[in-house]
């Protein structure tokens, strides 16, 4: 009886049977019980990063073995990087051509289990100290093939893929068998070459029309016989064609008749193939795309009909016959190589990788309904932009395991913290970038999918939850846009060689190039920042974004040089992209919040908060010098934008963000005597440098965890940011020091939530934070609408210090103590205006008109309003009973549902069930 062994090959390499590749073996084709097996590296081939190097170099193998079933980054059996050993050594053989020994493939590999079926072998080759890497053509790992024991077929073609052109029309296949046997090779069921007896049949086949051709080979030896099928396309031309209804727009389109339109743009491309799951990712001359030309721009399209509106397809884009890249307006992408790390609870429902017919290339996900959510809240509108104070949050380091730097913090977990932000009492949530990026573990500025959230936080609705919920809680969501640079994975960057891609600047024009640096004079890359605009506001609800980088983003002849004179001298260009953008932002939502990383000179911002634009102000290391102790350029009076030679209520003013480091880890390493290694008079140091923050007028920023005193590193010892994960530490609200600034932060926040007036730019406003002779003080005022606001800080390590200050009245009666430093008893006397504060502590004073306003605390899944006014404390819509201490435990009153008690001025705590709030009575 005949034994027939089918296997079908749907890929976009052909199988090799090692000629003209990179990695040989001998024997070939190489089979799991090959014996004597050598390894021959061809280091002009592939990449070529070990061409040329001398008979006397040492030339190693880093080696390891796919199973069957594995993707390509799972590597098994490998050593460490780096391994030495001699049996990893290569031996030259001559120019360009080195061996390595392997003899039997289980052993040479450690491989016991005979249930383990190799697939492939992997490699990459060094030399001993890996500063030279030979590897695939484009960085990739090499595999070689391995076939099962018995008689094998594999088809060679001398074609780079499965693609024919015309100046490749004329084709040969090389058919090999690892025994003698009769075969043949057909194409489209005709045959049209045979021999018997051998191991190696060579062919050449002219193919003179485009179409889907099916390459078949079938070898016969004794009652064996076995085929092998691979599928070869002669596409067709793409052809010029309207598109429907107008202007291309980019990315998957879904149409009135539920047809999906699928558009790339791709200048100076000839041909572009749709590849889809749809047909089992066959790549088919039925899917070549039209295209139209648009002022120079090309746009390749298709339409496909038939697609389920709730069901995920798979796509990516063959491009010219010879790249495949996926799809730079994809909703959500499927990694190759990480998604297999993620968690089922982070990404429920996730498709896998659709291993063995698509390799190396990041999957686009179509799904007609992906964007569908039953948003809650569909008309928020947050507050004006000059009272913003922004928390700074990277979902990876929020949350996660407690006390580990584990880097698995996800959306989810945020929003169970959604109440701890509101109890803080910040009304804007800045996210550090969430497009899909490269790995599942970075800060997200090395962008490669502009439209796709990045799966290694959660899912899509799981982003728009959070966004909800922050609404729900009366705070904005900001997103942080990366329009500078992007990582090498983003489809345009893949589909031109590098020095001449119209998307890309081979060298950047400005200073502070990182990754890959986008052409922002090319029109397709404008085209499409408009679009990401658009889209995170309209399908996400986002509020606004923080532009990183802004100085990267003019015009390349728009910098005299590409040092930091030429990057930091006054722009034109920026200015203009920059409202151009807020144009576009504006068109979707009016109100929308529009920030610059600039931190360029003042003529320039200036000019940009014209039309309402806010600017970056880094005030980290001033305040840095402030919070270890040292009165030298410890000047924090930038807090303030017109000290700043700004525009009013044009910055946003910060102690600490992602990229600087943290004012505690300071402290603790370089702080001066008596701050280093206290941990009461670094917190109380802290709490001093935030009350010069955000008791100024004009937006601020919160980097998570500042209002806890975060003490771990951002740094590397060159200086450089650490982006590796952070230690997850809520634990340091157990910690009195920790927790009493967590209640200053919270304090002063309440101040500018219950007392707008006093900080809009009409009020009366003064601040004297820059002096370095401490011996006279720290002092903020504010006057408004008969509100006095008084603030002293003693910026001394040691000492009580008694300060004067200008009561308007000089009753004490008149007024009351808001804010003090925690572990403080600070003290005033209006009458002879003087304000007592002990060393490395502040005081708020505030006239009895001065409320501190708290809203939104959630208690047993419902919300309360809660505040203080006129000697009362006003409860409204509590879901219960709300008791009202004082700060020694005493219960001075309580309050069912709604209602008031009648307090002395100080400072209260309400509890509602499991929920507590610090309230401030005057």
């Amino acid at each position: 009886m005949v034994k027939t062994y089918l296997s079908m090959l749907l890929a976009i390499v052909a199988f090799a049977l090692n000629v003209n590749a990179q990695v040989t073996s001998k024997p070939s084709p190489l089979q799991v019980d090959s014996k004597d097996v050598t390894i021959f590296f061809h280091a002009d081939q592939g990449s070529k990063g070990l061409m040329g190097q001398p008979a006397s170099a040492k030339i190693y193998a880093h080696t390891g073995v796919l199973l069957e079933g594995d993707g390509p980054s799972d590597w098994k059996y490998a050593p460490t990087w780096g391994d030495n050993s001699q049996k990893y050594e290569l031996e030259y053989v001559s120019k360009d051509l080195w061996k390595l020994y392997i003899g039997d493939i289980h052993t040479y590999y450690g491989i016991t289990d005979p249930s383990q079926k190799v697939a492939k072998l992997a490699f990459v080759f060094r030399n001993a100290n890996g500063s030279k890497e030979g590897k695939a053509e484009g960085g990739k790992d090499i595999f070689l093939d391995v076939m099962d024991a018995g008689l094998q077929i594999a088809i060679e073609s001398d074609l780079p893929s499965t693609m024919i052109t015309p100046s490749t029309s004329t084709v040969t296949f090389k058919v090999g068998t690892t025994m003698k046997a009769a075969i043949s090779l057909s194409i489209n069921g005709t045959v049209v070459a045979t021999e018997a007896d051998t191991t190696l049949l060579s062919v050449k086949h002219t193919f003179d029309a485009p179409g889907n051709y099916e390459v078949k080979a079938v070898a016969t030896a004794g009652d064996m016989t076995v085929e092998k099928t691979a599928l070869y396309v002669y596409a067709s031309d793409s052809q010029e064609a309207a598109y429907p209804g107008g202007t291309p727009k980019m990315g998957p389109v879904k149409n009135a008749d539920g047809s999906v339109t699928f558009c790339l743009g791709a200048p100076e491309k000839q041909s572009v193939i749709l590849v889809g799951e749809w047909n089992d990712y066959e790549i088919s001359n039925d899917y070549v795309m039209n295209y139209t030309d648009v002022n120079g721009m090309r746009y390749f399209w298709t339409t496909v009909k038939g697609l389920e509106n709730d069901k995920m397809y798979g796509y990516y884009f063959l491009v010219d016959g010879n790249k495949s890249v996926g799809d730079p307006y994809a909703r959500l992408v499927l990694d190759p190589w990480n998604d297999k790390y993620l968690l089922t609870d982070v990404y429920p429902g996730l498709p896998e990788y659709p291993v063995g017919k698509v390799s190396d290339v990041p999957i686009a996900i179509y799904q007609g309904n992906i964007n569908d959510y039953d948003w809650q809240v569909t008309d928020f509108k947050g507050v004006p932009a000059s009272d913003l104070i922004i928390y700074e949050l990277l979902f990876r380091d929020f949350t996660g395991t407690e006390g580990k730097a584990d880097g698995n913090g996800t959306v989810r977990k945020a929003i169970e913290k959604i109440p701890y932000l509101k109890t803080l009492g910040v009304n804007a949530i800045e996210l550090l970038p969430i497009m899909e990026f490269n790995g599942n573990i970075s800060w997200g500025y090395n962008p490669n999918f502009y439209f796709a959230p990045d799966k290694a936080y959660g899912t899509p609705d799981d982003y728009k939850e959070f966004i909800d919920v922050c609404h729900q809680n009366g705070m904005a969501v900001i997103l942080d846009m990366v329009f500078n640079q992007s990582d090498g994975l983003h489809p345009w960057y893949q589909m031109y060689p590098v020095g001449s891609n119209p998307f890309y600047n081979m060298n950047a024009p400005h200073a502070y190039s990182v990754l890959n640096d986008w052409n922002q004079g090319f029109p397709m890359v404008q085209e499409q920042w408009v679009d990401v605009l658009r889209y995170w506001m309209e399908e996400y609800k986002f509020d606004g974004f923080r532009f990183d980088l802004v100085k990267g983003l003019g015009d390349n002849d728009s910098y005299a040089n590409s040092g930091d004179s030429g990057t930091n001298a006054y722009n034109a260009s920026r200015v203009a992209r920059m409202r151009e953008l807020q144009k576009v932002v504006e068109s979707v939502n009016p109100n929308a919040y529009f920030i610059n990383e600039n931190l360029a000179g003042a003529k320039e911002e200036n000019e940009m908060a014209e039309t309402g634009q806010l600017n970056w102000a880094n005030i980290n290391g001033a305040g840095c010098q402030f919070a270890m102790g040292y009165n030298s350029n410890s000047n924090l009076n930038r807090m303030y934008a017109p000290n700043d030679s700004r525009t009013w209520g044009s910055t946003v003013s910060y102690l600490e963000s992602h990229d600087e480091e943290r004012l505690a880890y300071k402290q603790n390493k370089d702080g001066a005597a008596g701050v280093k290694g206290n941990e009461k008079v670094s917190m109380q140091r802290l709490g001093s440098a935030a009350v010069q923050m955000i008791l100024a007028p004009g937006a601020h920023m919160i980097w998570q965890f500042s209002e806890l005193g975060n003490s771990q590193t951002t740094k590397n010892q060159n200086g450089g940011n650490n982006t590796d994960p952070k230690i997850v530490n809520w634990g340091l609200l157990d910690d009195a020091d920790h927790k009493g600034l967590y209640d200053n932060y919270s304090e002063l926040i309440a101040l500018r939530t219950g007392n707008p007036e006093l900080f809009t730019e009409s009020a009366t406003f003064s601040m004297a934070c820059n002096s370095n002779n401490w011996q006279n003080g720290r002092t903020m005022v504010s006057i408004a609408d008969g509100k006095e606001l008084y603030t002293v800080i003693n910026p001394n390590v040691t000492g009580v210090r008694t300060f004067s200050v200008d009561f308007l009245q000089a009753d004490n009666d008149a007024y009351t103590i808001m804010s003090k430093s925690y572990g403080s008893a600070p003290s005033f006397n209006a009458a002879d205006k003087k304000v007592t504060v002990p060393a490395n502590c502040y005081v708020v004073i505030a006239s009895k008109g001065v409320s501190s306003a708290v809203d939104g605390i959630e208690a047993d899944g419902e919300t309360l309003m809660a505040y203080a006014a006129d000697g009362k404390i006003v409860v409204d819509n509590a879901p219960g009973v709300v008791e009202i201490y004082s700060m020694d435990g005493r219960m001075v009153g309580s309050v069912t549902v709604s209602g008031s008690v009648s307090v002395v001025p100080g400072v209260y705590v309400l509890r509602c069930g499991n929920a507590v709030k610090k309230v401030m009575a005057n």
